[in-house]
């Protein structure tokens, strides 16, 4: 496991795709095509790429990555497939829930030192957020997502326009500008996003939230118990107050404040 003093030596890009027989292969084009070669322009790099069909697959290639990162080591993982509000896969039918992919990559970022990177190359991976576990250490560090239904066109130009400005995450900036050049939407909006798990965190627990209104009538209508002006007032005190609490509780530890 990296720590404060850890001297990083490497940094690697890895992708994995895991997509349907008849879908264009995003990940396997932009690794050929330009990843492969990182590593002869900073010989401090590394790229891999790997082809899954099953959530086991999917498992043991992220067991077989955290095995082999050394000391030193930080990641970029990006992950070609399809996704929804419930999770990620669909390939031969089958859907990882967006907690399960969670408990599967926080190994990652545990060994890596809150150094890993996640890019979500699929539709709406966006709602990845919903999943959040203040009482988990965070499983990323931050992470490009999707806000909306992306091709398989707009997936490979706008990360060929990332990776020809991207190696590492000190890199994040000039790449993210370069992805959200390259492919918008007609009034000028991008639908690929930059997100870090502490702006997550701070957002999700956040007791004076823009949408609180509809957090309450959710909860109260979830516990089947009448909305009324009484119940909202009631139900929207203990709401915030339990997000304040939460916040404060866990957000050192989720963050990895208490050791870095």
């Amino acid at each position: 496991m990296n720590r404060p003093n850890t001297e990083i030596k490497r940094w690697g890009i890895v992708v994995i795709q895991w997509l349907n027989p008849d879908d264009f292969k995003t990940g396997e084009h932009l690794y050929k095509d330009i990843l492969q070669y990182k590593n002869l322009s900073k010989k401090e790099s590394f790229s891999s790429y790997y082809d899954v069909h099953s959530i086991q697959e999917f498992r043991s290639v992220i067991r077989t990555i955290e095995n082999s990162l050394m000391e030193g080591d930080i990641l970029t993982l990006q992950i070609e497939t399809h996704g929804c509000d419930e999770g990620m896969g669909l390939s031969y039918g089958e859907l990882l829930k967006w907690k399960d992919f969670y408990d599967c990559i926080r190994p990652l970022n545990i060994k890596t030192g809150h150094l890993l990177f996640l890019v979500m190359a699929m539709c709406k991976s966006i709602a990845m957020i919903s999943s959040i576990n203040p009482e988990e250490r965070a499983p990323y560090r931050a992470f490009i997502c999707t806000t909306r239904p992306v091709c398989a066109d707009e997936i490979y130009r706008g990360f060929m326009a990332f990776y020809e400005n991207y190696y590492s995450m000190l890199d994040i900036i000039e790449a993210i500008k370069a992805i959200q050049k390259e492919v918008k939407d007609p009034n000028g909006f991008s639908p690929f996003q930059a997100l870090t798990a502490e702006s997550v965190f701070n957002e999700t627990f956040d007791p004076n939230r823009t949408n609180i209104s509809e957090v309450v009538e959710a909860q109260l209508t979830r516990l089947n118990i009448p909305v009324t002006e009484i119940t909202k007032s009631i139900m929207e005190k203990y709401l915030r107050k339990l997000l304040s609490e939460l916040h404060d509780k866990f957000y050192n530890y989720y963050n990895f404040k208490d050791l870095y």
